[in-house]
């Protein structure tokens, strides 16, 4: 009888143990593949800036548009509570389910008209990022799915 809780009791202490590691290497998959985005969203509106001509106002510019993927919770990922590109700081900040806000300063001057581009379901976002001036700058706005 003491072999059986004994062994039950070294079970729950394994499992719990277990579940932690699980947790945490969930959350740290889900911050790897948001910081991945945000790399993507920050060399493109690096590339704008550097490379592309600046043109007169009222003549649409260079663009790019970055496609985001944010994980849904599942047994590998945490899920997303946030991401926000925003024109005020000229940064992204995201928050993975369970954690605290992350913030990635971006090297342009970002404008975001509307206020902070923000992404929240699960999923396939595309952000279309483009060169306006003067001065120079990078635009962000969501584009909307299209009907198929």
């Amino acid at each position: 009888m003491i072999r059986v809780v004994l062994a039950a009791v070294l079970l729950v202490a394994v499992a719990g143990t277990a579940m932690a590691a699980i947790e945490v290497g969930r959350h740290d998959r889900t911050a790897a593949r948001l910081d991945a985005g945000v790399e993507r969203i920050e060399r493109a509106a690096r590339l704008l800036v550097d490379r592309a001509d600046p043109t007169a106002t009222g003549v649409p510019g260079a663009r790019r548009v970055v496609t985001v993927r944010l994980p849904a919770r599942s047994l590998s990922s945490a899920g997303v509570a946030s991401v926000a590109l925003r024109g005020e700081t000229d940064a992204v900040t995201y928050r993975v389910r369970g954690g605290r806000t992350r913030r990635h300063a971006l090297p342009v001057d970002l404008r975001t008209p509307g206020g902070p581009v923000d992404l929240r379901a699960a999923g396939r976002h595309r952000v279309r990022l483009g060169l306006v001036g003067p001065p120079t700058g990078v635009r962000a706005t969501r584009e909307r799915p299209t009907e198929r």
